[in-house]
């Protein structure tokens, strides 16, 4: 019986627990080392102990290392070598254990730079599978694709290969890195993936890996549908990475990752296993969830409901608003400059405090930062935290902002605030112009048309700015009820501080039924007062304010002044507002913190 008919065998009737992660357990092992698939020849003896920790972890089916092994780490000559000495690392650890063990090759995606070389990466792609077939692989495991065509196209390429050269099927695992709303950075959601792979008899089974977080993933598998008993692959990472001092971190634990994956074992998954950050404790955790559940349970199967209905992910921000919970939104201003370091640290700290959403500004008062969707994705990624990119009018023309829009719906982004944008300068208008395609209203008509064309299987969600503060509110009113028949899901207000404007906001949300989250920004100086007061447009400080703060203050006695003002104007708002937008002063994070805290308290 050959190994891919054992497996196959072996599925039907039990869960197989598969290895952790190669590369960052091995970067934790050897930190100066490099990538992991460099040590194939160079020090043999380390992969072969990582494959046999994992072996003794519990794994029946460990992974070649050779996820990586392509012409964008080594040279084009080296790749045959490498993988014939990955393959023989992995052969010699499983027959030192002396052990059942199942040995997959392990194929990851080959970046396609332009169409020229397409048919480069493809040949590549053959020498790959002619190699590892040569040294005796017959279970491959396609990992972190994000779309199906290469990955169909790999499968059918192998089981032709087998059959024709070695008179032998092949079993072939295609895996995808799905983001924590459930897309490929292609835009493929993981119900598309398992509909189309279904149906394609080259492909043995479905998976996800990496990307995402353990919990994420069992958030999202909640959510898919089978058409059969199709075969499931899940390997989460070990949470979301954190760089401390120039290293990679993965802060979720053993027992948390393992008590997530019972539940994914619950929903149907035939292989488990790990990906980025897990380590051989994982993999022995998880075998003793294994003991207590080692037969599959069935899947969600897809009814005819389903199958009528496009499968629409859910927004946690927006449920959470929608239920009438009051949100908690904060902003921070991405870098001036290319360090992003204080930006990255305030989301991790955000984080923490349960921040419902995290917004990112778009050049405010025309000065130029780093650009908003790109940050946004950048901390969605690197911290799981739900993002809220600023998308401007003024600096994009239409094809510039649909670019945005999808690039940031691809990666992940579903939420947005969508603003006109400050003028340019007056000083800056001999160089610097303002496009303007579009104004707020129109911008938000385009994408309600994106969500019911292109997007209509997860909607994207948006916002708008509320300028509370026209002399006509007859006119604020309009132009509210023309931005929520335009899909805007909510307002968030400008910082608000006199009674008068508290007021006035309390009015325009009683007059056209409104979601509208508060706007707060904690004055932390003298000074800093003084500049609101006189130099923002559209910002009202009543001098009582003002007089709350004294040049001579220590930066604890403002900030105590900040938060006591902060307080008093949510404690007046609260029997109407939907929720709180604070603005973060000078990265001023734990000042933030403070009161959002505080405000939680009044409720």
């Amino acid at each position: 019986m050959t190994k891919t008919t054992q497996l196959q065998n072996i599925l039907g009737k039990q869960i197989i627990l598969m290895d952790g992660a190669m590369g960052t357990y091995f970067n934790r092992l050897h930190p100066e080392e490099g990538e992991a698939e460099n040590a194939n020849i160079r020090h043999p003896e380390w992969i072969k102990e990582i494959h046999k920790k994992y072996i003794l972890a519990g794994a029946k089916l460990i992974r070649t290392n050779t996820f990586a092994v392509n012409h964008m780490l080594l040279k084009m000559e080296e790749i045959e070598s490498n993988l014939a000495a990955a393959v023989k690392n992995a052969k010699e650890a499983v027959e030192e254990m002396n052990t059942e063990t199942f040995i997959a090759g392990s194929i990851g995606p080959i970046r396609i730079g332009g169409e020229t070389e397409e048919k480069q990466v493809w040949e590549e792609y053959q020498l790959i599978c002619d190699i590892l077939a040569r040294e005796g692989i017959r279970i491959f495991i396609l990992e972190t694709f994000a779309d199906t065509e290469m990955v169909i196209k790999i499968a059918g390429y192998l089981k032709k290969l087998l059959k024709d050269d070695y008179g032998e099927d092949a079993f072939i695992l295609a895996q995808f890195s799905v983001n924590r709303m459930g897309y490929t950075k292609y835009g493929y959601s993981m119900q598309r993936l398992i509909n189309e792979l279904e149906k394609e008899s080259v492909i043995s089974g479905i998976g996800f890996n990496c990307g995402i977080g353990i919990a994420h993933m069992n958030q999202l598998l909640e959510q898919v549908r089978f058409s059969g008993n199709s075969i499931l692959s899940v390997l989460p990472n070990a949470g979301y990475e954190h760089v401390s001092y120039g290293r990679q971190l993965y802060i979720d634990k053993p027992v948390y990752y393992a008590s997530y994956m019972e539940q994914i074992v619950e929903k149907g998954a035939n292989l488990v296993g790990g990906c980025c950050g897990t380590t051989p404790e994982y993999i022995k955790t998880l075998s003793e969830i294994l003991k207590k559940n080692p037969k599959p349970f069935k899947k969600q199967i897809l009814s005819i409901e389903d199958k009528q209905t496009a499968v629409c992910e859910k927004n946690p921000f927006i449920e959470k608003l929608n239920r009438g919970e009051r949100v908690y939104v904060v902003e921070i201003d991405s870098p001036f400059n290319g360090n992003a370091d204080k930006f990255l640290e305030a989301a991790y700290r955000l984080k923490d405090s349960s921040v419902d959403l995290v917004t990112i500004s778009d050049s405010p008062m025309a000065r130029p930062r780093a650009e908003a969707f790109e940050m946004g994705i950048y901390i969605a990624n690197k911290t799981g935290i739900q993002v809220m990119p600023h998308v401007c009018c003024r600096d994009r023309n239409l094809i510039a902002l649909r670019s945005a829009i999808l690039g940031g719906y691809i990666n992940g982004i579903r939420d947005m605030l969508i603003i006109t944008g400050d003028p340019v300068a007056r000083d800056d208008r001999n160089i610097i112009s303002g496009v303007f395609d579009m104004n707020s209203i129109r911008l938000m008509d385009y994408v309600k048309n994106m969500n019911q064309e292109t997007f209509f299987g997860e909607p994207v969600y948006y916002g708008g700015a509320l300028n509370y503060a026209g002399v006509n509110i007859d006119a604020i009113v309009a132009r509210m009820i023309k931005k929520m028949e335009a899909g805007c899901s909510y307002f968030l207000t400008q910082p608000v501080y006199s009674d008068a404007d508290i007021d006035r906001v309390r009015e325009l949300k009683k007059r056209t039924g409104a979601k509208i989250i508060l706007g707060i920004m904690p004055l932390v100086s003298y000074k800093n007062a003084l500049f609101m007061k006189n130099e923002m447009p559209g910002i009202h400080v009543p001098d009582e304010i003002i007089k709350c703060y004294q040049p001579e203050m220590s930066r604890e006695e403002a900030q105590e002044a900040a938060v006591e003002i902060s307080m008093e104007i949510g404690r007046k708002a609260m029997d109407f507002t939907d929720g709180f937008y604070l603005m973060t002063p000078f990265n001023r994070v734990s000042l933030v913190k403070v009161i959002m805290d505080r405000l939680r308290e009044l409720e």
